[in-house]
């Protein structure tokens, strides 16, 4: 959802280098994909980043709910399609997805076919902080889970999400928190942001936070060390190979951050928000 094309192209090729990694990642026990591509919440229970991602559709729906027939909202930052898919099967309502990739918009449908609720999902290639697709007042609700790292226009993008909504609608808004940029290591088109500047920009764009959790705690270490069980028991990949470069460089980015949020400077942020009833 990057407005900057060399960010976009940065963004298209980490995505095409890491995505068969994570999609062999995040199988279940039982080896079914979830089609998501993000960090899960790992409740008590999780056994495998499969479980922590569907917790986490667990916690956006609860977030959301309730929808009802008819209704009309966006998710942003779709990735491949996981949760629209999943979303679709459990609601009646209508949904169209935003991403800045046409591949992930395709794995998206495809998904959303095998689950039979494609007739009630439209996909757009398309810049979050423009969504002249939409009217103002006119979505019932929106999602953004694990994307908005991306952006380097935060604000505008949240003013975009307040236009779009309908008075008294909600949006649920999930993302990495980092309180010092300079000691992320991985950095290349990632545009982190303080919890207190999500705050701002939140209120900025006149959206009131109804619920507010920082599951950091749920997030980072259970994931890392997965990924480390992943990659030393489970990753059969010789030396040397794409494969395993990719499990080499996850584990390292992940080390990174369990190491900051240990230290009290980085977070995962999940907000219920709502635009003001006029």
């Amino acid at each position: 959802m990057e407005p900057n094309h060399e960010d976009s192209d940065q963004i298209n090729q980490f995505y095409q280098w890491i995505r068969g990694y994570l999609a062999d990642l995040s199988r279940s026990a039982d080896g079914e994909l979830s089609h998501a591509i993000n960090f899960g919440y790992w409740e008590a229970g999780c056994k495998n980043l499969f479980d922590a991602e569907m917790a986490f559709f667990e916690l956006i729906l609860s977030m959301l709910s309730p929808l009802e027939q008819g209704d009309h909202g966006v998710e942003i930052g779709c990735g491949i399609g996981g949760y629209a898919a999943r979303l679709l099967e459990r609601c009646p309502v209508q949904l169209t997805c935003y991403d800045l990739l046409e591949e992930h918009l395709q794995l998206t449908r495809q998904f959303a076919e095998t689950k039979a609720v494609a007739e009630r999902l439209r996909t757009i290639q398309g810049n979050s902080m423009e969504m002249d697709t939409f009217s103002d007042d006119s979505l019932d609700f929106i999602y953004c889970v694990e994307s908005s790292f991306h952006y380097d226009e935060k604000q505008k993008f949240f003013n975009e999400v307040q236009r779009v909504l309908k008075p008294g609608a909600t949006f649920v808004y999930a993302d990495i928190s980092c309180e010092d940029v300079s000691k992320i290591t991985f950095k290349s088109g990632n545009h982190f942001s303080a919890k207190t500047e999500l705050d701002d920009y939140l209120k900025n764009a006149n959206l009131v936070i109804v619920e507010h959790r920082d599951i950091g705690g749920q997030v980072y270490r259970p994931l890392q060390e997965y990924t480390e069980y992943f990659n030393d028991e489970l990753l059969d990949a010789p030396a040397g190979s794409n494969k395993a470069k990719v499990g080499k460089y996850w584990d390292l980015v992940l080390n990174n951050y369990t190491k900051l949020f240990n230290k009290g400077l980085m977070g995962y942020q999940v907000y219920k928000v709502q635009k003001l009833e006029k």
